[in-house]
């Protein structure tokens, strides 16, 4: 009896004592946890060693988890159809970014930017454009990556005299040299990449498989040309002489690429070039800031840089390249939308933190970094490259489209520009073709 009376008094204590710190924590403030979904990449990782500085200013949590692509955007949908805010912050791709708008997955970050003093200046305009969408002006993420295509080309045979007293002979104008000041013309691109080709040695080459890097070849050229892939209401504008042009154009460039190019994995036409077996070829800012480092490149030291090709009928300045990079959105269910922003405009709203990170594996968003001697003293073979990638995310680099239905819509430009570069249908069929499948799948989404 004794020790039944003595189990209850215990339980009793148990009891009163957890009320009472339960009811004397109720006024204090939950420590507000951001958590981040990130890509499993060196981007991601150069964050973590500013996140005790902001914890110890703030008294929040800051938690990164990373997964690959593919999980990514799985665990992504699976929180957000959930509705659970599990995510504070996520990656935004532009390849998906209309999709999460149109499903109400994040929010829109403009009265947020206004509230804490966003600083939208400081950014390159085509870092804020990645992540516009919809109502003019709308942004859905924070500035974190700006990246497009250059082309990458060989200086030792551009400015070999034996090579450029061939090239003048056989075409009857001087070998030009590509850069910023003398942007050369599809006609020279395409007369470049004939001349190149030869024994051992090709032209060009950039990677074609499947629906990302098939319709990552073929749009660019289409815009250069000046065609587009739908108007601003919605209505496919592929059949014209512009786009026909495009594809017949990219048709005749197959000709001075491996004949392997069209099952290429992203980087296979890195590695040939930097073997000496590519006199050209298009890349991201990571492949332009290492085709001169000698740690990494057989060629170092004889790498040039240059904004892609124009053509001179489109009525363009400039030729085309696709937008590249991401931004991070604010998920509709976080819990903490404001102390979020906070830290995402701490992080990478600061001028010096944000040069920071980038010489520790960041990302690039504002002019100023290429610009910066800090990053020119760490990366001496890539002084050259900087002031294109300036230019190119100012002048080339054109957001690709965004709507919820833009992966059906990259599969039938992708699926068009295979059957026409294995021959299996021309140029002119390929377009219309395409074109009529465009329609229906806008005029189905309209």
């Amino acid at each position: 009896m004794q020790s039944l009376m003595r189990t209850i008094i215990a339980i009793v204590i148990v009891v009163l004592i957890s009320g009472f710190g339960f009811a004397e924590g109720q006024g204090e403030p939950e420590t507000t946890t951001i958590r981040l979904g990130l890509l499993a990449r060196g981007i991601s990782d150069a964050i973590k060693p500013f996140i005790q500085e902001f914890e110890e200013q703030t008294g929040y949590i800051v938690e990164i988890e990373q997964h690959a692509y593919d999980s990514l955007r799985d665990k992504m949908t699976l929180e957000f159809v959930a509705g659970s805010g599990y995510f504070d912050i996520v990656y935004l791709s532009p390849g998906y970014l209309g999709e999460l708008v149109a499903n109400d997955y994040i929010m829109p970050l403009n009265d947020l930017m206004a509230e804490q003093g966003f600083a939208k200046d400081d950014f390159m305009d085509s870092a804020i454009r990645i992540s516009q969408y919809g109502d003019e002006g709308m942004i859905w993420g924070f500035p974190y990556l700006a990246d497009t295509s250059i082309l990458l080309y060989r200086k030792d045979l551009f400015n070999d005299p034996a090579e450029r007293n061939a090239f003048k002979e056989k075409y009857g104008y001087e070998l030009p040299i590509p850069g910023v000041d003398n942007q050369i013309t599809t006609g020279e691109f395409l007369d470049l990449a004939e001349f190149f080709t030869r024994d051992g040695m090709w032209g060009y080459g950039y990677p074609q498989t499947g629906v990302a890097y098939g319709n990552l070849h073929i749009m660019p050229w289409i815009w250069t040309f000046g065609g587009e892939y739908y108007n601003e209401n919605l209505q496919a504008t592929l059949n014209t002489p512009e786009t026909v042009a495009a594809v017949r154009f990219a048709q005749e460039l197959q000709n001075y690429q491996p004949e392997g190019a069209l099952g290429w994995n992203y980087g296979d036409h890195i590695t040939l070039f930097y073997e000496g077996n590519i006199a050209m070829v298009q890349g991201w800012f990571h492949m332009g800031l290492d085709a001169n480092n000698p740690e990494k490149s057989n060629i170092a030291g004889n790498v040039g840089y240059a904004p892609v090709p124009y053509h001179p009928g489109s009525g363009l300045r400039y030729g085309k390249s696709v937008l590249g990079g991401g931004s991070v959105a604010i998920t509709k269910h976080s819990k903490n939308p404001e102390a979020t922003f906070q830290f995402l405009n701490w992080m990478f709203g600061n001028t010096e933190r944000a040069l920071e990170w980038y010489l520790t594996g960041g990302g690039a968003t504002r002019p100023e970094i290429y610009e910066h001697p800090k990053v020119h003293q760490k990366y001496p073979w890539a002084v050259e490259f900087f002031p294109v990638a300036n230019f190119a995310l100012k002048n080339t680099a054109k957001q690709r489209p965004t709507l919820p239905i833009a992966n059906k819509i990259f599969e039938v430009m992708a699926q068009m520009w295979d059957e026409v570069a294995l021959g299996r249908t021309s140029p002119e069929e390929g377009v219309i073709r395409a074109h009529q499948q465009l329609e229906k799948l806008l005029a189905e989404y309209r």
